[in-house]
């Protein structure tokens, strides 16, 4: 349901009212209309890419096994579709060249010229690969036992001299959907990030005018997923559009700690939806996800 914008400011104003605040007491926040799932654990931080020629890793590859490196390269030979080798000097071979097994690529890697390869570096053995998510081994059995035991890299990028990544996974296409989402995310995106500022200053007048916005967007992604058929998204919009109008009522009675709850209940909605429905791409941008789309 949500883009970029939506979830990160209905993120900021879920933890700016959430949060306790000393010398003034807040109103408990209502559950969501559906139970949140427990919050995954942070993923361990990315091993940091080790800078390596092609040479080095052929001659001493033991000190680099399970580790990220980044390595720039002539290409020796092209061995299967997703399968190439690489050397440290593209006028000769040298005796030295390193496997590389892409998990796809775009376009040709050509002989004799250069490219820059990042991924994890494992010691090549047909069952260790095949255990690897998105490798397909597709060597004959004599070039297999050929580099059997030596250094692999399980490529993550393969950037070629025009800066293009020919192993990057291609994005879905936009649909009519997507497209309609988009435009009403860009219409909450920005008034959930004014109303966080129009509470902290107890303006009325704004924050009504940002409160009518959200509910007018809102009425419209609950018609949306109604059409689709989606109970539950029916029911998060439904929820976000009543807490919209809860925050323009409680402007006008200057019941502010009711503004803050209703923002902070409505973002636990939106964030709700976001989680069930929406895709988050290499290119920070959203797609629909178990939906039907046109």
């Amino acid at each position: 349901m949500a883009g970029v914008a939506c979830a990160g400011a209905l993120a900021v104003l879920v933890a700016s009212f959430v949060a306790p605040r000393a010398q003034q007491p807040t109103t408990p926040a209502q559950p969501p209309a559906t139970a949140a799932a427990p919050p995954a654990a942070p993923a361990p931080p990315a091993k940091p890419l080790v800078p390596l020629a092609a040479s080095t890793l052929a001659d001493r590859p033991d000190p680099y096994y399970g580790e990220n490196v980044t390595v720039t390269g002539a290409v020796e030979k092209t061995l299967a579709q997703l399968t190439f080798s690489v050397d440290q000097d593209k006028t000769k071979s040298t005796g030295k060249e390193v496997l590389v097994i892409a998990p796809r690529l775009s376009g040709a890697v050509d002989p004799n010229t250069y490219v820059t390869v990042i991924g994890e570096v494992i010691r090549f053995d047909p069952d260790e690969v095949a255990k690897k998510k998105d490798y397909k081994l597709d060597l004959s059995p004599e070039i297999t036992a050929k580099y059997r035991g030596r250094p692999v890299i399980l490529a993550t990028a393969v950037i070629n001299t025009a800066g293009v990544d020919l192993a990057k996974k291609p994005l879905p296409p936009v649909t009519a959907d997507d497209e309609l989402l988009t435009k009403i995310m860009k219409q909450v995106g920005p008034a959930n990030t004014a109303l966080r500022t129009d509470i902290e200053k107890v303006d009325v007048k704004l924050t009504k005018e940002h409160a009518a916005v959200l509910k007018q967007a809102f009425t419209q992604i609950e018609a949306f997923w109604k059409a689709k058929g989606k109970t539950d998204g029916t029911q998060w919009a439904a929820d976000a559009r009543k807490h919209a109008e809860a925050i323009d009522l409680a402007a006008t009675g200057g019941n502010w700690e009711g503004v803050k709850t209703s923002a902070a209940t409505l973002g636990q909605q939106c964030a709700a939806c976001h989680g069930v429905y929406r895709e988050g791409l290499e290119d920070g941008s959203y797609r629909l996800k178990g939906v039907g789309t046109k």
